[in-house]
């Protein structure tokens, strides 16, 4: 005896062209979302106890006041959710001085700032 089943799928797929688009749509509006969100944070190290997180920044003013600071302080608090003990934090330089010297400041614009943190 031979079965027929009681609702019957057909999947309707647009055209290749249109489909195409649409996923290349998707995913740069993907990538913009993410870009915006993660604001150039890296955790440049991990360790099971803790690690170093940088981000770029301008001026002084902007080390402790930068949207790139809360998402950095953000991961850490992801990272430890019993809470954080900054070990220590400054500029990270990109260039050896002699380079910088070399070149004579031409070498980059944006500063880099790195915590190092252990969690609790």
């Amino acid at each position: 005896m031979r079965r027929i089943p009681l609702t019957t799928f057909t999947a309707t797929w647009p055209a290749r062209g249109r489909s195409g688009l649409f996923h290349a749509a998707a995913a740069l509006l993907l990538m913009s979302i993410c870009t915006a969100c993660g604001g150039d944070v890296t955790l440049v190290r991990e360790t099971p106890t803790g690690g170093l997180v940088t981000y770029p920044f301008q001026n002084e003013v902007d080390i402790l006041t930068s949207d790139q600071r809360r998402d950095a302080m953000d991961l850490i608090n992801r990272k430890c959710p019993t809470g954080s003990h900054v070990q220590k934090e400054g500029e990270i330089p990109k260039v050896s001085p002699a380079a910088d010297r070399a070149w004579r400041g031409q070498m980059g614009g944006n500063r880099l700032w790195g915590i190092q943190f252990t969690c609790n």
